[in-house]
């Protein structure tokens, strides 16, 4: 379950996903079924940004 920060008032650009497993790894192979897997789309990743001059992430 998602828990908004009540310590950071402004949304931030970059996202986080965090994910607590509490199913067993039984449940979660039979979960995944051929169908599932055929109908599963790749989620969206995106890596932040690096400085060229130093290699350093950038913040906005």
């Amino acid at each position: 379950m998602h828990h908004p920060r009540t310590d950071n008032p402004e949304p931030a650009d970059e996202c986080v996903s965090h994910s607590s497993i509490s199913r067993a790894p039984e449940e979660i192979i039979a979960y995944w079924t051929p169908e599932r897997m055929a109908e599963a789309k790749p989620r969206e990743v995106r890596l932040p940004e690096s400085n060229p001059d130093t290699g350093a992430e950038q913040s906005n």
